[in-house]
């Protein structure tokens, strides 16, 4: 692979990329820890995490090839076309995640005096820390996935 083909906005979709598996990683040893959100999984969450990385590559990898006429205006809108849905997969799922999570994450933060002891557990405080890390990776994976779509893949060769 020629990473000299390659401009900025390949490289911000790389990174988008690498951040929204981060975010699924997490999510994922979220879900299987112990803690209040064990085995609470959000609906298709995954799926659409990994379609929209699937999709980053897809951009990325039209930036290898260089065709002229009207081949060359098919994969750049192909690539154009990849980064606008990454970002609508991986807004989605940020969406999804947050109003899933919202109401435990209250509870879990914000009990009354009551039961704070016994929301407030090391695991349940580590199952929040780890669903604020994920929200906070599929934001930074979402914004520089928004960067990216403005961005061309490949470099103009002058």
């Amino acid at each position: 692979m020629n990473q000299k083909k390659f401009s900025v906005g390949a490289w911000v979709a790389c990174v988008a990329a690498v951040l929204t598996l981060a975010a699924l990683i997490v999510y994922s040893v979220n879900i299987s820890a112990a803690g209040y959100f064990k085995n609470a999984s959000v609906a298709n969450l995954v799926l659409f995490s990994i379609l929209a990385i699937c999709a980053l590559v897809v951009a990325i990898a039209t930036g290898l090839f260089k065709l002229n006429g009207v081949g060359g205006k098919v994969l750049d809108l192909v690539g154009g076309c990849c980064q606008i849905v990454a970002v609508v997969l991986i807004t989605f799922c940020l969406i999804n995640l947050i109003a899933a999570r919202v109401e435990g994450l209250g509870f879990i933060y914000f009990s009354n005096a009551d039961v704070i002891l016994e929301v407030q557990t090391p695991e349940n405080l580590a199952s929040a820390t780890g669903t604020i890390a994920s929200m906070v990776c599929y934001g930074v994976a979402m914004l520089a996935s928004i960067v990216s779509a403005f961005l061309t893949i490949r470099k103009q060769e002058a």
